[in-house]
C-alpha cells in the first residue's frame, strides 16, 4: 500500500514539476528502484536526495526569474536615470545585487555590456536631441550624462560616424 502511495506521489510530482525539473526522468528511475531496498534507512537517505535535488533545481529556476525582474528593473532604472552620474556599482547596488554577478546578468539579459548599453541610450537620446532641439551642443551633453563636451562629441563621431554638429545639419535642422 505504501508502495502505491509514493509511486502516486511520483506520477503527481512528474506532472506538477516536469517543466522545471531537469534530468527528472533519470531522477524518476531512481525512485522507481527505491522500493528494491529493505533498509528503512536507506529508502530514506534516497527519499531525502530526490527531494533535496528537486528542491535545488525549483530554487534555481526562481533565481533565474528573480535575475530576470532585477534585470528588467536595472532596464528601467537606466532608462530613467541615464543623464545622471551613472556607473554599473551604482546600478548593482541600487538592486542590491553582488556586481559580478551584476555584469554577468545584465549582459545575458540585454545582450550588451553595460558600459556599451548605456552608452547607446545617451547617444540615441542625443541624436533625438540633435534632431528635434535647438539646444547647444554642450547642453545636449550635459543632458545625456556626459560633462566633458569634447568627451561626447568624441563618442557621437565614434557611435555615428559623424560629429554632432554635422549630424544636425544633415537632419535640416541648424
Amino acid at each position: 500500500v505504501y508502495e502505491e502511495c509514493m509511486k502516486d506521489f511520483f506520477a503527481e510530482e512528474r506532472k506538477t514539476y516536469r517543466s522545471i525539473v531537469e534530468g527528472e526522468e533519470e531522477l524518476l528511475t531512481e525512485m522507481e528502484n527505491l522500493f528494491s531496498d529493505d533498509c528503512i534507512l536507506i529508502y530514506e537517505e534516497k527519499m531525502i536526495q530526490y527531494i533535496s535535488g528537486v528542491q535545488e533545481q525549483i530554487l534555481g529556476q526562481f533565481d533565474a526569474n528573480k535575475n530576470r525582474y532585477k534585470m528588467q528593473q536595472a532596464v528601467e532604472y537606466i532608462d530613467k536615470n541615464y543623464a545622471g552620474n551613472l556607473n554599473m556599482a551604482v546600478v548593482s547596488n541600487y538592486l542590491s545585487m553582488n556586481y559580478s554577478l551584476f555584469s554577468y546578468s545584465f549582459k545575458q539579459y540585454t545582450g550588451s555590456n553595460f558600459v556599451n548599453y548605456l552608452k547607446d541610450i545617451r547617444m540615441k537620446e542625443a541624436k533625438r536631441l540633435l534632431a528635434e532641439t535647438d539646444m547647444r551642443i554642450i547642453e545636449i551633453s550635459r543632458a545625456v550624462g556626459y560633462e566633458n563636451e569634447k568627451h561626447f562629441m568624441k563618442i557621437f563621431k565614434n557611435s555615428y560616424g559623424v560629429s554632432p554638429s554635422e549630424y544636425r545639419k544633415n537632419m535640416g535642422h541648424e
